[in-house]
């Protein structure tokens, strides 16, 4: 036995040689998954049975299995914990191997570059691997990179390409900024080659996967800027993949006497075109004269371009033709040089119109097939559609990155910025109001923050922008917020958030940078969350003094920007201060004409090719009609109709098929509960019971839950099993069996069609769900019987949370828990008494009890 490794390490090892997953390993063992990941990292030494079992199902020789068996039951002392986070002066200077940041630890440096350094690191409650990025303290406190970071990397994280590096998560705090990616094993191109010069195969095969990747980023206008070999990052099978998008990186003029400034800032000098150089527009023909660089050396092994400073292979780039590759490789196809030539062109309209077009190239040169015959002109038409080049939302809010399929809103967006332009003293306040479903949170992200960002009104282009929701801790949401665009705060803001009412005024003023044109857009999102989650009624009073305070003091540099549901209304106009705020800055979200229907409908499809048959667009508009909420429906629809489109034509068929408007959201839902068995619907109620918000004369409300809290939902109904209905046994079994828990899977399946959203908390970075739109909670007939049936007994589960946290809070000696059980417990028997059909079901203990 190897006894360097732990018992789990070897477990996890010897799983892998043989192509074991966790859960068809725990099937062999005969125990639940869980039991195997804890095992794996050391929190469970199992029994001497479990050990033998795994010893079998690793097929462990039988002379080294009695040794197995005793490593396995060796009790070993806990590995120290990481330490702590990173002070910003440790950023880009100290070895970070070994600390922890929001639930990653960092594992060995693997890469260091112009902006930043990257590790390998390990979310320890999963097994995945990651990489993450460290963004420079000079880079992330730059007003720029602060102004655009979220909104960029927000964007970046939503490609969806099987040649693009996912971007995990991304975040930034004041001095460091953060970038969670897929973890790559095979190293880039630029160590292919170090070794030798590419096959033409191989180098065929390569830039047909990026250029892929890059002509879907530039279909959602994403421009790359800094395509280099080393940003090719590749698997153990030479599968290539496009990684480190400009995320902020132009972020100014650059010095061009300072190499590292000029490499971080505006992209590499070997790489780098004409009008990156001259600081000019930048459009996809930047990434192509890239990519035509990128060609050229995988095809010879060298450069273009070469010159003692970085200032002289600039000149080059911009004035010198290419070298022929005949000068630096014998035996290339010589139709190459063409498309090299045209990819390269120092005028951008003289080269490719996209990367489509020069692929097809690229393949003809190499098979023999010039002379060259031009394509159509309009290539993107030409191309098949994918599910990432859906241009429709489903149930989703409309976000800033969803900007290019915005339409319809445009008056709407314009009155707002009139709004926002007023002069008076309330000015800096403003309320959007409309109905759920209206699209008062679209209208501001995906309208009125662009619009902001590219300078509507006098100096916004230099605004900070951020959003928050309240969620049940606004004070805490707040803070993280700030933090986000923080310069150099203290350490923390929130005692300065809760001193006084002026708290909020004196820490925007800490976080911005000392330049009185630079202000802050505050924009809070689902305002109505400050009256359904804040129990506290101190807590809200004071974010509403603290809010009142910051936007009518005569030097404030903050604007406030809310959503709020219409049937809220009332809730505001009880505080005297803030009501009159609401009284004089509300602007009331209407519904959509016709006119701006037709354009919601039709923009988006136009951008992909989409084409709609004859007369179906008014069928559409006149299913919409006067519907109150109709707009997440309609999106919903047409997500759906996307989906079941014949080639890039929508037909009525279709969305007859679909259930049109007005029954294509509840359809789906009950379609897919429908295919889940016995132990999957007792999940799905479980789940959606938690994911509601029960209104008191008003309607319900979607709940962010940490997906950690959902999933614990298997180990609760597993565990009262004799307690629950029949479809608890079917969920013994079931996990006995070692197959996927339940709540999980129902997760992931609502999630795939929309039905729920996936985001993270902002302060511990933890994933969250939460229902994609209230839409769902109203065109889902078994959802609103649901909680029709079980509107009591889930308030007083959270009534008994609720006093389970202030008894813990007063007296944590005292086990609350086991009173909360015998209460619950004693309730499901009433059920059972009165005949009510799996009503026990959503009273397992939640969040608050189970601490």
């Amino acid at each position: 036995m190897n006894g360097e490794l732990s018992f789990g390490q070897l477990i996890k090892s010897r799983r892998r040689e043989l192509g074991l997953t966790q859960d068809e390993l725990a099937r062999r063992v005969g125990c639940a998954p869980v039991t195997i990941r804890k095992i794996e990292y050391d929190d469970l030494r199992p029994s001497v049975q479990i050990a033998e079992r795994l010893a079998m199902a690793l097929t462990i020789a039988l002379e080294e299995r009695a040794a197995f068996v005793r490593l396995a039951r060796v009790e070993r002392h806990p590995e120290p914990e990481p330490t702590p986070a990173p002070a910003p002066d440790e950023i880009g200077i100290a070895d970070l191997t070994g600390r922890a940041i929001r639930g990653y630890s960092l594992g060995e440096l693997i890469g260091n570059g112009g902006m930043g350094a990257v590790y390998r690191a390990v979310q320890p409650l999963v097994e995945r691997e990651v990489a993450v990025k460290i963004i420079l303290p000079q880079y992330a406190n730059h007003p720029d990179f602060i102004r655009r970071f979220e909104a960029e990397a927000q964007l970046v994280a939503r490609l969806e390409h099987p040649h693009i590096v996912p971007l995990y998560d991304y975040w930034r705090e004041p001095s460091v900024a953060f970038l969670v990616m897929r973890l790559l094993r095979g190293g880039s191109a630029r160590n292919l080659l170090e070794k030798d010069v590419l096959p033409i195969e191989m180098t065929l095969h390569i830039i047909e996967q990026v250029g892929s990747a890059l002509g879907a980023a530039h279909r959602v206008g994403v421009i790359h800027r800094d395509l280099k070999p080393a940003n090719i990052l590749l698997d153990e099978d030479h599968n290539a993949y496009l990684a480190d998008f400009g995320i902020a990186k132009n972020l100014s003029n650059p010095n061009l006497e300072d190499q590292t400034q000029l490499e971080a800032v505006i992209g590499s000098p070997d790489y780098i075109s004409p009008e990156q150089i001259r600081s000019e527009f930048v459009r996809p023909q930047t990434d192509i004269y890239c990519l035509g660089v990128v060609l050229y050396e995988l095809l010879t092994g060298h450069v273009p371009f070469y010159g003692p400073t970085p200032i002289e292979i600039m000149h080059q780039h911009l004035s010198a033709p290419l070298p022929p590759l005949a000068a630096r490789r014998t035996g290339l196809p010589g139709a190459l040089d063409a498309v090299i030539e045209r990819a390269t062109a120092k005028d951008p309209l003289e080269r490719y119109p996209d990367v489509e077009e020069m692929l097809a190239d690229l393949r003809r040169a190499v098979h023999g097939d010039f002379p060259i015959v031009k394509p159509l002109p309009t290539g993107v038409e030409m191309l098949p559609l994918t599910a990432a080049d859906n241009p429709y939302k489903g149930l989703r809010a409309f976000a800033e990155s969803d900007a290019g399929d915005f339409f319809g809103r445009e008056s709407l967006v314009q009155q707002l910025l009139v709004r926002m332009g007023e002069g008076g003293d309330l000015s800096r306040f403003l309320a959007v109001v409309g109905p759920s479903g209206s699209g008062k949170s679209s209208v501001v992200k995906a309208g009125l923050i662009p619009t902001l960002r590219r300078g509507a009104l006098p100096g916004s282009d230099h605004w900070f922008i951020v959003e928050m929701m309240p969620g049940a801790h606004p004070l805490e949401e707040l803070e993280a917020a700030l933090l986000r665009i923080a310069v150099n705060p203290p350490e923390t803001l929130l005692n300065q958030l809760r001193e006084d009412k002026r708290g909020l005024l004196r820490a925007v003023r800490r976080c911005l940078p000392d330049d009185p044109a630079v202000e802050l857009v505050l924009v809070i999102d689902q305002f109505e969350e400050v009256f359904t989650l804040v129990r506290d009624e101190s807590v809200r009073a004071h974010l509403l003094d603290s809010l009142v305070t910051a936007v009518l003091d005569e030097r404030s540099r903050i604007r406030v920007v809310i959503t709020l549901r219409a049937d809220f209304t009332d809730r505001p106009l009880q505080y005297v201060d803030f009501g009159e705020l609401m009284r004089q800055r509300l602007e009331v979200v209407l519904p959509m004409t016709p006119d701006e229907l037709e354009r919601a409908i039709l923009g988006p499809g136009e951008r992909v090719g989409l084409t709609l048959e004859s007369g179906l667009t008014s069928i559409i508009i006149r299913d919409v009609g006067d519907q109150p909420g109709a707009l997440p429906l309609l999106q919903y629809a047409l997500t759906e109709l996307f989906e079941n489109r014949v080639s890039r034509l929508l037909t009525k068929a279709a969305y007859q098929s679909i259930g049109g408007v007005l029954g294509a959201l509840g359809r789906r839902a009950e379609e897919m509960f429908a295919g889940l068995d016995e132990a999957g619907q007792s999940a799905a109620r479980q789940l959606f019971l938690r994911l509601v918000t029960l209104g008191e004369g008003t309607e319900d409300t979607r709940r962010r839950v940490l997906r950690s809290e959902l999933e614990s939902l298997d180990s609760v109904m597993l565990s009262e099993a004799k307690h629950l209905s029949p479809a608890a046994e079917t969920l013994r079994r079931f996990t006995a069996q070692g197959d996927i828990r339940p709540v999980k899977a129902v997760i992931e399946s609502f999630g795939k069609h929309r039905l729920l959203t996936f985001d993270r908390d902002p302060i511990t970075r933890g994933p969250t769900v939460e229902v994609a739109h209230e839409a769902l909670l109203r065109e889902w007939p078994r959802l609103r019987e649901w909680l029709n049936e079980s509107r009591a007994d889930v308030r007083l589960q959270r009534q008994l949370g609720l006093a389970a946290a202030e008894w813990q809070s007063v007296n944590r000696e005292v086990s609350f828990l086991f009173v909360i059980q015998q209460s619950l417990r004693y309730m499901q028997q009433i059920d059972v008494e009165s005949s009510r059909v799996d009503k026990a079901t959503p009273l397992a203990c939640n969040s608050h009890a189970e601490q």
